[in-house]
């Protein structure tokens, strides 16, 4: 037996196990990477918008139900507290301006509840095409979740740092200004 054909019936083996797996899981579309990567980001932004309208009903429904409910109906959903309170925030935040551009730029739901983060001129900033801490939409698509975490959460705090440093500096000009 040869290289090629040992190599082509390594080839067929891993189609047949290829076509089973799929078989098995229900698969009925096309076995290319390519295929498959398309569907992945198809089913991404599905998972950020059903994390947006989840957030939307999570939030009338609190509104509507008597005080002291809200949390005992979550926890019959099986949605915990905290996760509830994500997808809400989410759901009012992203909700006041057209974010079209930085929903299909966060992906998914891990990128989408990091942007939380983010002021409302902040979000407005990167949906029209600018930067927020020298991020922009771009790199938010191509940045995993906790790349984007990462980089927020360095950007708060240098903006942190600024903001103390300018504090510490009027107060220094205004006892200066007392003597």
């Amino acid at each position: 037996m040869d290289i090629e054909q040992t190599t082509e019936i390594a080839i067929s083996e891993h189609t047949r196990k290829l076509g089973h797996l799929a078989m098995q899981l229900g698969y009925e579309g096309a076995l290319t990477v390519g295929a498959l990567e398309d569907e992945i980001r198809f089913y991404q932004q599905r998972t950020v918008e059903a994390c947006l309208e989840l957030g939307k009903r999570l939030l009338i429904l609190k509104e509507i139900t008597p005080h002291g409910e809200f949390k005992q109906r979550t926890e019959m959903l099986n949605i915990n507290e905290r996760t509830a309170q994500r997808f809400m925030s989410a759901a009012y935040k992203f909700s006041k301006t057209d974010n079209l551009s930085l929903l299909k730029a966060a992906g998914n739901q891990s990128k989408l509840l990091e942007l939380l983060v983010l002021d409302d001129e902040d979000i407005a900033e990167l949906s029209n095409g600018g930067s927020v801490n020298d991020i922009t939409l771009d790199e938010i698509d191509r940045m995993t979740a906790s790349e984007l975490k990462k980089a927020l959460r360095e950007a708060k705090a240098d903006n942190d740092a600024k903001d103390q440093l300018v504090q510490k500096k009027d107060q220094k000009i205004n006892e200066l200004d007392a003597k």
